[in-house]
């Protein structure tokens, strides 16, 4: 198959559109239209309809994506690694979640940037249910997650241990709601257990989108929230909160870092391992 035909399709399909997809493409409309009819005219199907929504695809188009998208998974994982025999230059997809990436990451990456000069690196923020699901489907290579890991499905290198701490502005009243991640947060889901073993089930939680807008709202004394101390510590407003140990066994999470078994890691991910068990 082209490539640039199936770079096409999965810019039409992420667009939503052939003329989005044009300019993602960095070309024009009708060029974008010509691939999909040759796509069309190989397979022998149509693989959109065309409408004011948009470009949808029919159920052909439906069953193409799913294949044609793990083929272009599978390729970009080809070249990444034939780049990084050839001069060390893999890429390295790494995710985290942002209070790791903000309070832990800064310096380890700066380090790994002087081993591995010459490598791609690129780093997504998330939740840790969303970050093993996508190193579970190679979108990610790698990613640094909370909570129990799934050994079966990765290799898992322990990185850090944080300390969870309640965050409050001072004289915050006790009904104040609790500030949280959405869900597939490990810190929300230890925070829910933790407010069921103390018989605050019932409590109010305020979603989140960000762990800079959820300190700024304790700050601002909208509630309080759980989080770990080294990411409270280096917040621009939390040297003027409150804050007290989550008590134990919720006051401690471990932050592992997770491959795949069968990943075949790029020299900046076995720099990146070797970094970590050095600090160990």
């Amino acid at each position: 198959m082209d490539f640039a035909l199936l770079r096409t399709f999965l810019a039409v399909v992420e667009k939503g559109g052939f003329a989005a997809a044009a300019l993602k493409l960095g070309t024009v409309q009708s060029n974008v239209t010509h691939r999909i009819v040759r796509l069309e005219e190989e397979f022998g199907q149509k693989l959109f309809t065309r409408g004011r929504g948009g470009a949808q695809l029919t159920p052909f188009g439906e069953i193409a994506h799913s294949k044609l998208d793990r083929l272009s998974k599978e390729i970009r994982y080809v070249e990444s690694n034939l780049k990084d025999i050839s001069n060390g230059s893999g890429h390295l997809r790494l995710g985290a979640m942002e209070t790791t990436a903000s309070a832990r990451l800064p310096a380890l990456l700066k380090t790994l940037r002087e081993v591995c000069p010459d490598a791609q690196l690129s780093l997504t923020t998330g939740p840790t249910a969303q970050l093993t699901q996508a190193v579970w489907k190679r979108e990610l290579d790698a990613a640094f997650i909370a909570g129990p890991v799934d050994e079966n499905r990765f290799k898992a290198i322990p990185a850090f241990e944080e300390e969870l701490v309640v965050v409050s502005a001072k004289n915050l009243k006790d009904n104040a709601p609790i500030l949280v991640f959405g869900f597939g947060c490990h810190y929300r889901a230890t925070t829910e257990t933790w407010l069921r073993s103390i018989g605050k089930s019932d409590s109010d939680l305020l979603e989140m989108g960000t762990f800079d807008g959820i300190m700024g709202c304790v700050a601002a004394e909208m509630g309080r929230a759980v989080a770990p101390r080294n990411a409270v510590a280096k917040s621009l407003v939390g040297q003027n909160l409150d804050i007290t140990p989550l008590p134990e066994p919720f006051g401690t999470s471990p932050t592992s870092l997770i491959m795949r078994h069968d990943y075949a890691p790029v020299r900046a991910a076995v720099a990146l391992q070797n970094l970590l068990a050095r600090d160990q």
